[in-house]
């Protein structure tokens, strides 16, 4: 089957006037939106290629991230080509932030100090990712435009979580409770680009010089308050890892209110991974988001917001 769509895909790439070398394509993996193939160019460039696994790819919404990030100095993938049935971009060089490729998250591994040092880099290139304004909230067009209006607009009516098995779906559910009772407190200063599922493994470090050589998988690019981004890597990644982006996002530290958009959307994000963890019995993620979400619950409910959770700082 594979090959098969491999061979559908270089007939694509080549009317599109991209010259592959003689090696072709070889699958790269295969995720739940999309299998994923590599190759190079005539010219020795390394090629991510994409096709999805489900209707209406968001191919491209990531060509329009990839372009706003590369205009504002933020290294990204440059997509060559898409359409409805592929997607072709330059490859990061280097591994993920992970330390290698097929790590879901960074927590079951100590950070060594490379990786640190990448994620504090990472957090002052996401600081100026978030300069970049688009137009509406919530999930971008091609062009760049959101559905809503307003924040509140893109978190309210913010539905209620649905009903499954305590604990997970009590804790879920007092969360949902405290986050719409506190979300007058973000401050709604205009949509901005968000690299949407900010993950280690999602950004990209290249070992030869250190540096971080690329932000990927911009399909989930949103129009959004920024520390939804920042708040989302805290949730999945090690603690030494979301404190070095954090010490990179924040040079001079984190006032008040920048602590209250933290905690809570650090609870809302927590929320929907907790539940989607426990439905698929994902048992040891699930605990460790749980300790989180507690955690921030218990910092809500107390008026006391805090920049990592309380049991992680």
């Amino acid at each position: 089957m594979h090959a098969a769509v491999a061979a559908r895909l270089t007939e694509t790439i080549a009317s599109a006037g991209i010259v592959l070398d003689r090696s072709g394509l070889t699958l790269f993996g295969a995720g739940a939106d999309n299998i994923v193939f590599a190759g190079h160019t005539l010219d020795g460039r390394a090629l991510i290629v994409k096709t999805p696994r489900r209707e209406r790819p968001r191919y491209g919404t990531a060509a329009f991230a990839a372009r706003a990030l590369a205009r504002h100095r933020v290294p990204a993938p440059e997509v060559l080509f898409h359409d409805a049935s592929i997607c072709v971009e330059t490859r990061c060089p280097g591994v993920p932030l992970t330390g290698a490729e097929g790590l879901l998250d960074t927590w079951d591994s100590t950070p060594y100090p490379a990786m640190l040092r990448a994620a504090k880099e990472a957090g002052a290139l996401l600081r100026r990712a978030h300069t970049i304004a688009v137009h509406g909230y919530g999930r971008l067009t091609p062009t760049g435009s959101g559905p809503h209006h307003t924040l509140l607009d893109s978190l309210l009516p913010h539905p209620a979580p649905p009903a499954i098995a305590a604990p997970a779906g009590g804790l879920a559910q007092a969360a949902h409770r405290a986050v719409s009772g506190h979300l007058w407190r973000l401050r709604d200063a205009g949509p901005r680009l968000l690299v949407g599922d900010c993950a280690a493994r999602h950004i990209f470090l290249n070992p030869a010089d250190g540096a971080i050589s690329g932000f990927i998988d911009l399909e989930s690019a949103r129009g959004g308050h920024p520390l939804a981004d920042i708040a989302g890597f805290s949730v999945r990644e090690h603690p030494q890892m979301a404190q070095a982006l954090l010490h990179g996002y924040f040079p001079d530290g984190v006032e008040l209110d920048r602590a209250w958009a933290l905690t809570l959307h650090r609870a809302r994000i927590a929320s929907s991974l907790l539940l989607f963890h426990t439905r698929r019995g994902e048992n040891e993620p699930a605990h460790r988001i749980a300790d989180c979400l507690a955690a921030d619950l218990a910092a809500i409910t107390s008026h006391s917001p805090t920049v990592l959770p309380a049991h992680l700082s």
